[in-house]
């Protein structure tokens, strides 16, 4: 589901829509914060959710009510014995927001998604006065470390006087908003400030386009990553291929890094059909910032390949941030199965866990350990 994309298809025909989001949550509730809905004219919804039920359907209604006055509200649900009537056994609560979002806002939406396939962090912030009426709406780019957002904040106070917060609070509560991915929401004298945080799409790039290669391209593109093929074979690098993936690379493994952007947010799975193509790739895959770096194989093969890199100087302190052999122990044998597992891991990885569970396991942890004594004990 992309929204962003179904945002800009509806303006083409429509002069506004109405979009619905959670802004937080607490407590047992239907649908998680960030989760958004369209709603049409006519009170349907067009895409998306934000819980189901009778909560729905009052935001529906409400949306229906709104879309004339272009005004935005927000809605406030405390759910109870009547909800669990309903269907939402949950008995938490929720902060709605329903806002228009007009033609006018079309340059802004483009620049969102834009960043977001990017594999760019930005906050949208969305200024709301006192009678509903959205009087600002614009994107802030995120980059690593907050110094560049006390400048942006600057040029906005220059166009915005009425914000009664200095540039270095905005610039403190536009990083809170993205590094604890929540929305902020900060009360001005006539009305509101939501800053909501917009994560990048992660980007994934897979050396092999092997049979495991299709099937962890199919479910990373179903999770929201944007998949990326290197192969140095044109018949296993190509949009048949791969037609889920956003880009395909039928290149020499050495040249590839030449031709691709690798930011903190890249994941790189490594699974070519020869050992020293994953050697080769590894070793170059440690001098990026990528996220995350997981190869496939045995562990026979991972210590090899470790030992190899480590004559050739690597240190084992970098290899620890490699996770393999890669993929969550779910007993996979299929091709499919592997795949389930290797994108499971990528989510554990994305939802905030840095360490592979293979390194919580004593065997593991032990090779490395052998590798690191005996790196340390040499002249």
């Amino acid at each position: 589901m992309d929204i962003l994309h179904e945002i800009l298809s509806a303006l083409e025909s429509e002069g506004s829509i109405i979009l619905a989001t959670i802004l937080s949550t607490n407590g047992s509730t239907p649908a998680s914060a960030f989760s958004k809905m369209l709603v049409k004219k006519d009170g349907s919804a067009w895409m998306g959710t934000v819980g189901g039920g009778c909560l729905e359907g009052d935001v529906l209604e409400a949306a229906q009510r709104m879309y004339g006055q272009r005004k935005a509200e927000v809605m406030t649900f405390h759910l109870n014995e009547d909800d669990m009537v309903q269907g939402l056994i949950c008995g938490g609560s929720l902060d709605v927001l329903i806002e228009p979002i007009l033609r006018t806002h079309v340059s802004l939406i483009k620049e969102m998604k834009a960043l977001r396939d990017e594999g760019d962090d930005g906050v949208v912030a969305t200024m709301i006065d006192e009678s509903g009426t959205v009087t600002a709406k614009l994107l802030i780019r995120v980059a690593p470390g907050t110094d560049g957002l006390r400048d942006e904040w600057k040029q906005i106070l220059s166009n915005v006087p009425t914000l009664q917060f200095s540039t270095d609070e905005l610039a403190e509560e536009t990083h809170k908003a993205h590094h604890r991915n929540e929305t902020r929401r900060l009360k001005l004298q006539h009305g509101e400030l939501f800053l909501e945080p917009l994560i990048g799409q992660p980007g994934l790039i897979i050396f092999g386009g092997g049979h495991v290669s299709k099937s962890i391209s199919r479910v990373a593109s179903i999770a929201g990553f944007g998949v990326t093929i290197v192969d140095d074979r044109k018949e296993y690098a190509n949009p048949d291929r791969f037609p889920e993936a956003v880009r395909t690379l039928a290149v020499e493994f050495h040249d590839a890094f030449e031709q691709l952007t690798i930011k903190h947010s890249t994941y790189i799975i490594i699974t070519t059909r020869g050992h020293r193509s994953d050697e080769e790739i590894l070793e170059r895959a440690l001098k990026t910032p990528a996220k995350y770096i997981g190869m496939i194989g045995s562990k026979r093969k991972v210590l090899t390949t470790y030992e190899h890199l480590v004559e050739r100087g690597t240190s084992v302190q970098d290899l620890r941030r490699v996770h393999a052999p890669m993929g969550i122990e779910l007993g996979a044998v299929t091709a499919e199965e592997i795949g389930i597992s290797v994108v499971a891991e990528l989510i554990h990885v994305r939802r905030g866990d840095s360490l592979s569970p293979q390194y919580k396991s004593a065997g593991m942890s032990e090779l490395l350990n052998q590798l690191h004594a005996t790196q340390s004990g040499r002249p």
